[in-house]
């Protein structure tokens, strides 16, 4: 890489960040507090010789013996606090680290706090280094303050960095969370889980409605961002409308028309790379965190191509999320005749090979309508700049939008997987009653009532695919088909799925239901006893009011509901 040609940055220390509103709004601090106060788990010998740098007054050691049936304590020579005790139980992070041994409430037997034990003000340990045979902290990336070693060497680089540890330290709040859009739960259903599936930290969990973050635990992959269908989770590291605005505007100024997308940890495979002139290295704080709604910005003009640079195995959740994007961004392409894939994944390993087949010759398949002389791929596209203020639904489809109105797609339609964030819903309106479930639980409005009509509507253009309908259809009704539609007006359209003549009460005429709901109800309660006698059948034909009113003229004695007719 030449002098001339630096990486443009994303990454940007704590303090300039938010003073600077240069590149993008400012985003909130977290901020961890250590003391210093390590609790080491393993065995006490070898505990004891490893941690003989750090200060015995800032150390605690805990060995998990599953034989043993109470906690036993006692002190060394030089003052340490020594537990072993039957099981224990970790959660926290970097300066409030809870270690409880769990109790047994059917013998009377309260949860035992080794913090509390040793007299930590704070009631917390401040770092952990586990020795044991297997990690206590299973997730896949472990909470700042937590060290894991299995071999001797390892477990002295820990202490080194845990001797570094003490004191103020801050990170960004990597992440914003908009629950209205959310479309994770509603009324105790399951519905989109993609934030949660993909989170290699733990620190996103089930809230109810919504979800929740740990900010403490979260260390800004950027995935669960990547994955989220409708935007309620966004990464403001920076936020995506400064990564597009920022790409954009470097891509112009250097007119390169590559963007490779890396981290600090690739930057001497960077330098060691020769990047061509059009070749635009970014360098970011996670890769993993710029999506679809990024590349298809970037491509509708001024990028041709799009390198990632991900140095991750196989099963690891970040590049599975990257992957899972392309597995539907790459048909959506291809639809528009884009056969060969503008965005590709590198290693440092491969990635002089991948910018060498990037370089080559790309050729579209001629769709019908289209002019013949462009047939090389996205140079001949006309770059167009546009803006949704973060709105990841708007920038997905503006970007779509300017693509396909200049590579005319053959069909009107196109099938994506199943995963996709784009589609539309089929009702069986044999067994659909409208009852208006799935229009409660849609998080997005792709799914409207009639008003004053018996109807189910639907507008394809707002529909995340995350099932909260489906799961919510009592009938069983609902199906999902992953698919987009490249005419956004017809996609934004409110189409009917579903209309019924309204079915008026026998006594006051007023509607209130449908009759297909009417019969559905006869048919169910037919054999229920309360439901033999004609006065009963009737009732189920009343609105509410006149059915309270008919109760009270017809059963002045009352009805018993507790014991069926003999």
């Amino acid at each position: 890489m030449s002098d001339e040609q630096q990486p443009v940055s994303f990454v940007r220390d704590t303090k300039s960040y938010v003073q600077n509103q240069q590149l993008g709004q400012a985003t909130s601090q977290i901020q961890y507090v250590s003391q210093g106060h390590c609790l080491i788990i393993g065995d006490p010998v070898k505990a004891l010789e490893i941690a003989a740098p750090l200060d015995n007054t800032h150390i605690t050691i805990v060995d998990v013996d599953a034989s043993l049936e109470r906690v036993e304590k006692q002190l060394t020579d030089d003052g340490v606090a020594v537990f072993k005790v039957p099981s224990l139980a970790l959660t926290g992070y970097l300066g409030a680290y809870k270690a409880i041994v769990p109790g047994n409430r059917a013998a009377g037997v309260a949860d035992f706090d080794l913090a509390v034990s040793v007299y930590r003000e704070s009631g917390y340990f401040d770092l952990v280094l586990d020795l044991s045979q297997a990690p206590l902290l299973s997730m896949r990336l472990a909470p700042f303050g937590y060290f894991y070693a299995t071999t001797d060497e390892a477990a002295r680089e820990a202490v080194e960095s845990l001797s570094e540890l003490t004191g103020e330290f801050e990170k960004p709040r990597y992440f914003s969370y908009n629950s209205k859009v959310c479309a994770h739960s509603r009324s105790e259903l399951d519905g989109c889980n993609r934030c949660i599936d993909v989170c290699t930290t733990n620190a996103i969990t089930s809230d109810g409605e919504g979800i929740k973050v740990d900010p403490f635990l979260c260390q800004g992959c950027g995935s669960c961002a990547t994955v989220c269908p409708s935007g309620a989770m966004t990464y403001a590291y920076p936020r995506p409308n400064d990564a597009i605005d920022r790409t954009r505007e470097a891509l112009s100024e250097h007119q390169a028309d590559t963007v490779l997308l890396h981290t600090e940890r690739q930057q001497e495979a960077i330098d060691d790379c020769q990047l061509d002139e059009q070749t635009l290295p970014m360098l970011v704080e996670e890769v993993t965190a710029f999506g679809a709604d990024y590349w298809l910005s970037l491509l509708a003009g001024p990028a041709n191509n799009i390198v990632v640079l991900l140095d991750s195995p196989a099963d690891d959740p970040n590049r599975l999320a990257v992957e899972s994007q392309l597995s539907w961004v790459n048909p959506l392409l291809a639809a528009m005749g884009i056969t060969e894939s503008p965005i590709s994944v590198a290693s440092s390993e491969n990635l002089v090979e991948v910018l060498q087949q990037v370089r080559q010759p790309k050729t579209s398949t001629p769709n019908e309508g289209r002019d013949e002389g462009l047939q090389t791929f996205l140079e001949n596209l006309v770059p167009k700049d546009f803006t949704t203020h973060g709105d990841k639904r708007q920038t997905l489809r503006m970007a779509i939008d300017v693509l396909s109105e200049q590579l005319q797609p053959k069909e009107a339609v196109v099938n994506l997987p199943a995963h996709a964030p784009f589609g539309r819903i089929k009702v069986d309106t044999d067994a659909c009653t409208l009852c208006m479930a799935c229009v409660s639980t849609c998080p997005a409005k792709a799914l409207l009532d009639g008003q004053d009509t018996p109807a189910l509507r639907f507008v394809e253009a707002n529909c995340l695919q995350c099932g909260l309908c489906e799961q919510a259809c009592p009938e069983s009704a609902i199906s999902l088909t992953a698919q987009y539609t490249w005419d956004s007006i017809e996609a934004r359209k409110i189409e009917t799925l579903h209309e019924e003549e309204p079915f008026h009460c026998i006594r006051c005429h007023t509607a209130f239901t449908t009759k297909a709901m009417i019969d559905t109800m006869s048919s169910k309660l037919a054999g229920h006893w309360m439901f033999q006698d004609e006065k009963a059948q009737r009732r189920l034909k009343l609105c509410g009011d006149c059915r309270v009113k008919d109760m009270f003229e017809e059963e002045s004695g009352g009805i018993d509901v507790h014991r069926p007719p003999s």
